[in-house]
C-alpha cells in the first residue's frame, strides 16, 4: 500500500527533520523575530517603515529609529532594503549594530555626495543614488565580537573588537557631523539567527 505524500511529510516533520528560512546571506539561518521599539528625538518622525527628519540642525540628537531587542549569545543577521527619498542633509545613518551599554558600535550612512559608508573609520562602502534600493545585511557574532557590513550581498566592511551584547537599529540618525533634512524607508525587513 502507498502512503499518500502529505503523511509521509506528516512523518518526516514528527521524525524531527527542522526547516530553517533562507537568508539572504550564507546558509544554516532560522528565523528570528526580536522585539523592537520605536525612538524619536528632536525632529524625527516615524511613519509605517519611513522615517524623517525634517530639520537640517547640526547640533543636538536628532533621531527616528526602530531600535531591536538585545542579544548576548549566537550570530544574528540583520536584511533590509532602503531607499532615499530624499536628503537635503548630509552624513545621516541608516542602519546601526550598537553595543549594549556602550554606544554605537557599527554605523552605516549616507552622504549627499553620493556614498554609502561606515562611520567609524569612514571607509566608502559604495556608490549611492538617491531613490534607489539598496539591500543591507549585517551579520553580528557574539562568539568572535565582530559585525560584518554586506551592500547588495557583498562583503564591504568588517568591524571586530566589541564586546557583550549587541541589537540592531535602522532607520534615520544625524551622525555627530551630519545634518538633515533625509526622508527615507525600509521594506523587506528580516532577522535570522544560528
Amino acid at each position: 500500500m502507498q502512503t499518500p505524500k502529505y503523511t509521509m511529510l506528516a512523518l518526516i516533520l514528527a521524525g524531527g527533520l527542522s526547516l530553517t528560512a533562507r537568508a539572504q546571506i550564507g546558509t544554516g539561518w532560522s528565523s528570528w523575530s526580536p522585539s523592537h521599539s520605536t525612538q524619536t528625538v528632536g525632529c524625527g518622525s516615524v511613519s509605517g517603515t519611513t522615517f524623517h527628519l525634517s530639520c537640517g540642525n547640526t547640533s543636538g540628537e536628532q533621531r527616528a529609529e526602530f531600535r531591536y531587542s538585545t542579544f548576548s549569545s549566537g550570530t544574528k543577521q540583520f536584511q533590509g532594503t532602503v531607499k532615499v527619498t530624499s536628503l537635503g542633509g548630509d552624513r545621516i545613518s541608516l542602519q546601526q549594530t550598537f553595543q549594549d551599554g556602550v554606544g554605537p558600535w557599527s554605523l552605516i550612512a549616507v552622504k549627499k555626495s553620493g556614498s554609502l559608508y561606515q562611520v567609524e573609520g569612514g571607509n566608502t562602502l559604495s556608490s549611492y543614488t538617491v531613490g534607489t534600493s539598496v539591500r543591507i545585511n549585517a551579520i553580528c557574532s557574539t562568539s568572535s565580537d565582530k559585525v560584518d557590513n554586506y551592500v547588495n550581498g557583498s562583503l564591504k566592511n568588517t568591524k571586530t573588537g566589541g564586546s557583550g551584547s549587541y541589537y540592531f537599529k535602522f532607520g534615520t540618525y544625524r551622525t555627530g557631523s551630519g545634518f538633515g533634512p533625509i526622508t527615507a524607508t525600509w521594506s523587506s525587513i528580516s532577522f535570522y539567527q544560528k
